[in-house]
């Protein structure tokens, strides 16, 4: 089993019990225990062609501070 679907598969094991309002919140607190847990986001990118939910989290997660914004920026 690769690391993508170990996410997709815990994922997919509670998506359905959760409030579709919840749903963003939820991906977003196993994507970071992912993280946590020292997966890289090369090893789990492919997450973002399979679910939205997972999709956003993943950049939110992984992609956190990484485009500074234009003021934090040297000249």
């Amino acid at each position: 089993m690769n690391d993508t679907q170990l996410v997709l598969d815990v994922w997919e094991a509670v998506r359905d019990s959760v409030p579709v309002a919840k749903r963003p919140e939820v991906a977003n607190g196993i994507m970071r225990a992912f993280a946590d847990y020292g997966f890289e986001a090369r090893e789990i990118c492919d997450v973002v062609d399979e679910d939205d939910d997972l999709e956003q989290a993943f950049v939110d997660v992984f992609h956190e501070g990484e485009y500074p914004d234009d003021e934090d920026e040297e000249l």
